[in-house]
């Protein structure tokens, strides 16, 4: 099928390989390449739920999570998607795995979902009760348990991060099981987060907050970014490359490891639509998606939007 056919919103995306990948949306959406992008296929879970997050493992292996606490698990390509019950209905904006085994999902109300033995099984978890949220958040009545948790990514096996409002960065030293509060420079809503390894990683959210820790979290430092007034959603490096991408079409790029950001240019027709996912396969290739079934390719530094509605053509 061509990306003409897409018009649904789309929340993940996820490429495990340079030439397989996922991209996720409203009403259900799957959508799966086997060719770097060049051709999609429709895939079906059986749900007209909004799906707003994707993990993938290898080129046969992903998860998907949305509305209502809504869990699939493929290992077959997408071929077929397998319901999982994790015993929780709140909605899942972040999902991470570590290995085949390991997984983590985050959500509203604090929820938190946790398997160990690929999807079988599942844990559900709140944020701690010892996590200290800022006087803002105090101010309007909002415990720690009620803090929306928007992004999840794991540095290795054992280290995890989750992050979401009010600056609320939580890290796990032992996969997922348990965690504990880190502390960000910020008050503002984080919604995404990425690590490389155990020390480097970014956080990004409103107010074009961009945060970067080289210890793993022991000390979080804010980024100068290179415009003000927007929302930054999701960030991710590999090797020298790093992308940010956020409200009214905003992209930064970073060709130094994400030590420093720059505005991409985009048509100022994007201005009104929101970019909510960003992901870079091994070689360095890989998509940004968001509003509308908008979709850019990766291709190293260079940016490319995937017309839903005409031509293609390089930004």
């Amino acid at each position: 099928m061509s990306l003409r056919e897409v018009r649904q919103s789309l929340f993940g995306a996820c490429f495990p390989t340079d030439r397989d990948g996922w991209m996720v949306g409203e009403l259900g959406r799957i959508f799966h390449t086997s060719d770097g992008g060049t051709t999609w296929e429709r895939q079906d879970a059986g749900t007209k739920r909004p799906f707003l997050a994707i993990a993938c493992l290898d080129a046969r292996t992903a998860w998907i999570a949305g509305k209502e606490g809504i869990v699939y698990g493929t290992t077959d390509g997408g071929a077929s998607w397998t319901p999982a019950t994790t015993g929780s209905s709140r909605h899942l904006f972040g999902l991470a795995f570590a290995n085949p085994d390991r997984g983590h999902g985050v959500g509203d109300y604090g929820t938190m979902v946790h398997t160990e033995d690929a999807g079988r099984h599942w844990t559900v978890s709140q944020v701690p009760p010892d996590v200290v949220l800022p006087e803002s958040a105090l101010d309007t009545g909002v415990d720690p348990g009620d803090v929306n948790l928007y992004a999840a990514s794991y540095g290795d096996a054992d280290h995890l991060w989750v992050a979401g409002e009010f600056g609320t960065i939580m890290a796990s030293d032992d996969g997922g099981r348990t965690f504990h509060q880190q502390h960000a420079p910020v008050e503002s809503t984080l919604f995404g987060i990425h690590f490389t390894d155990a020390r480097h990683g970014w956080a990004v959210g409103i107010d074009a907050v961009i945060l970067r820790t080289e210890d793993g979290g022991a000390t979080w430092q804010m980024q100068t970014p290179p415009v003000r007034q927007q929302s930054f959603y999701d960030v991710f490096v590999r090797g020298q490359n790093g992308w940010i991408v956020g409200s009214a079409g905003t992209v930064l790029k970073s060709t130094d490891g994400g030590v420093t950001w720059t505005a991409e240019p985009t048509p100022i027709e994007l201005a009104a639509n929101w970019i909510r996912s960003v992901w870079l396969g091994p070689g360095g290739q890989g998509f940004a998606v968001g509003a509308e079934g908008l979709v850019f390719r990766i291709d190293g530094g260079t940016l490319q939007r995937l017309e839903g509605r005409g031509p293609t053509r390089a930004l």
